[in-house]
């Protein structure tokens, strides 16, 4: 066959109703590509573009007004037809991407037994880009094997139970398919999603390239070959055990299936030839899916990088949100994502150790929604768990995202979708603090211990001191006293790699974690 189509390109998929769809592949010849959109037999849209030196060629049709199908698609060379796709549907899609945590399965997460049963048939249809380091051949038979997947109870159990949680809100929402486009690695950097040429333009991005650097060369080549062979072992022992288990409960969650097999195998070697380095998945996995036409991307990522990078992690953050939306012709493609929740090792919390490199990525993440257009992130402070990195409700982020993308993308009204936020603190007997958001009241849960409402105070000296909270009359404010510090001079909420959360909205948002200077009085201006 002269034409291969790029390998999203498959029978059922769905493409963007209201923008450009958007063709691409290879073509063993130079020549003229016609792609043509057909309903009822008859064609209602078509684009022409001819192949480049190399074979490639983007084929650009007009947008359809309105969602629907089923089309076909049919994708010709020289008016030859050699390529025709069925049972294509416009609709809204987006992309779901990031390491573990958005790639965990539905089937693995919390209620899984109760939730799958209850699916029944969807409007959800969902193609996971085959995971890959670098373009082989291995690759190219993944590409051809992978197909857009009808998500029902009989086959959900796979998909990303974030963006199944995300898919089902928007679904109760709007009336067109939902097409979900999983790129995901588990344990993957930042730095692996971007290209190196990206990282290269700033300092942080050339902290992370110097870091991997550094660490690739402690391994000879052949050093690293031997390690990852034998790691690839232990991972590949890991997994047939894991599948014996999951044959007996496929409803283990990560925590419980690690309670019994212990942790998989982690992490794996580093070298040259590793595929997490720079800009591999980015390479491998996101160039192979662009610059198919997107509404947006959903991402939950960042738990690696707190572990070393993330005070560099704000800055490379913005950078890879830039060069997505080149890649995917869309300079406001709107992009929303987690902000990391609560977690800490059973080490550090028995050692009394925190590092806040958490709380510390989680600001930075804040700053990067508040500085970017079209950028808006889900707090879910209130969704981690001790001693798990890997929460088993993956309902509450995929909800919360959801609530955002039909506020900002989608336009609905009436949507409380922005957690509540610090907007003012002021110095007194003891501090106020008024918050801006989505809501009408503010709570705090009822039951914490004292000290724990995870408010801290500092004085002149930057020691933080527990305080007590309480609620005003307004439901906006909030009231703080902590006789240790006479003065105070800084205020937090919830600055702990993992604490109490306890303060939320009367509609179930949680509030931000901040950190700020108390720069006013009560009274002042």
């Amino acid at each position: 066959m002269a034409i291969r189509l790029n390998g999203i390109f498959k029978d059922n998929m769905v493409f963007q109703w209201g923008a450009e769809l958007r063709v691409f592949g290879y073509c063993d010849r130079i020549c003229t590509i016609r792609c043509e959109l057909i309903l009822n037999d008859a064609v209602v849209l078509s684009g022409v573009a001819g192949t480049e030196e190399d074979g490639s060629f983007l084929v650009c049709v007009p947008p359809t007004e309105e969602p629907g199908g089923p089309y076909e698609i049919r994708v010709s060379e020289n008016d030859v037809e050699t390529v025709r796709l069925t049972g294509v549907y416009g609709g809204e899609v987006w992309l779901a991407a990031g390491q573990s945590n958005m790639e965990y399965p539905l089937g693995r997460s919390e209620f899984a037994r109760y939730v799958i049963p209850q699916i029944g048939n969807s409007e959800i249809m969902f193609y996971e880009v085959p995971r890959a380091g670098f373009l082989d051949e291995e690759q190219a038979k993944a590409d051809e094997e992978s197909q857009w997947v009808s998500i029902s109870s009989e086959t959900a159990a796979s998909m990303s139970a974030v963006a199944f949680y995300f898919a089902r809100a928007l679904e109760n929402r709007i009336d067109a398919k939902i097409g979900i486009i999983g790129c995901y690695v588990g344990g993957s950097a930042i730095d692996c999603w971007q290209s190196v040429d990206s990282l290269l333009e700033s300092r942080e991005g050339n902290s992370y390239i110097k870091s991997f650097d550094t660490q690739a060369a402690m391994l000879t080549p052949e050093e690293f070959d031997r390690e990852q062979e034998d790691y690839d072992k232990r991972n590949e022992e890991y997994g047939r055990r894991l599948e014996a288990l999951l044959e007996e409960n496929p409803f283990l969650t990560y925590k419980e299936t690690d309670s019994q097999l212990g942790p998989g195998p982690w992490p794996p070697p580093v070298g040259d030839k590793s595929m997490r380095r720079p800009g591999s998945f980015f390479e491998s996995m996101i160039l192979r899916v662009a610059p198919y036409t997107l509404r947006g991307v959903i991402y939950y990522q960042g738990e690696t990088d707190a572990d070393g990078h993330q005070n560099d992690y704000g800055r490379v953050f913005k950078s890879l949100i830039e060069e997505w939306r080149s890649v995917f012709f869309d300079d406001e493609l709107p992009f929303i994502f987690c902000q990391l929740p609560m977690y800490i090792s059973k080490d550090r919390k028995y050692m009394g150790y925190d590092d806040y490199s958490w709380p510390v990525l989680r600001e930075q993440q804040q700053v990067v929604a508040i500085d970017m257009r079209c950028v808006y992130m889900a707090v879910i402070a209130d969704c981690g768990e001790f001693d798990n990195i890997h929460p088993a409700d993956k309902k509450t982020p995929g909800d919360r995202l959801a609530l955002l993308a039909e506020k900002f993308v989608y336009g609905f009204e009436n949507i409380d979708a922005v957690s509540p936020y610090i907007i003012d603190a002021r110095r007194g007997e003891g501090v106020e603090i008024t918050f801006g958001g989505d809501y009408m009241l503010l709570n705090m849960s009822s039951g914490y211990s004292a000290g724990e409402s995870g408010f801290e105070i500092a004085g002149d000296d930057g020691e933080f001191h527990p305080a007590d909270a309480s609620v005003d009359f307004d439901g906006k404010t909030v009231i703080l006293s902590c006789p240790a510090v006479e003065f105070p001079v800084k205020v937090r909420y919830a600055y702990f790699s993992y604490g109490p959360t306890p303060l939320h909205a009367q509609n179930g948002l949680t509030v931000t974690p901040f950190q700020v200077r108390i720069d006013k009085d009560l009274g002042g201006v």
